[in-house]
């Protein structure tokens, strides 16, 4: 049986390694929680990397108002009840995004490398489309 802080650290590198390989095809995971002791249940927030770096920049030059943010795509693992959910919500000046729109929602087996190989293929198709 796996001692709880092995399952933990491992739960933590999946984690670290989905954002690694995003972060190597310009997709910025701008927001992570995870919950180890919730079932394994996480959230994540993506954006293309063009859009965050175009963001900033806009921020800090002449005409801040004028800025416009990057769309975020949010996953969501449900660990408890095996439900991956993806939304997206545009970002507004000077605010979070809170617009979020559904646009997937299905099952997944618990504790599966399928998971993570589907967001990062979902996260992929749809930041760098």
């Amino acid at each position: 049986m796996e001692r709880s802080s092995q399952s933990a650290v491992s739960f933590v590198n999946k984690l670290a390694e989905l954002t690694n390989h995003l972060a190597a095809k310009d997709i910025v995971v701008s927001s992570l929680h995870a919950d180890w002791s919730a079932f394994g249940s996480w959230e994540l927030q993506a954006q293309k990397g063009e859009e965050a770096e175009r963001y900033g920049q806009a921020l800090l030059g002449p005409n801040p108002t004028q800025a416009i943010g990057p769309e975020v795509v949010r996953v969501c693992w449900d660990g408890r009840d095996g439900i991956l959910t993806v939304d997206a919500s545009p970002t507004r000046f000077c605010s979070a995004p809170n617009e979020w729109q559904e646009e997937y929602s299905n099952g997944f087996h618990k504790k599966s490398d399928e998971l993570f190989r589907f967001v990062e293929e979902y996260l992929t198709r749809r930041l760098k489309a």
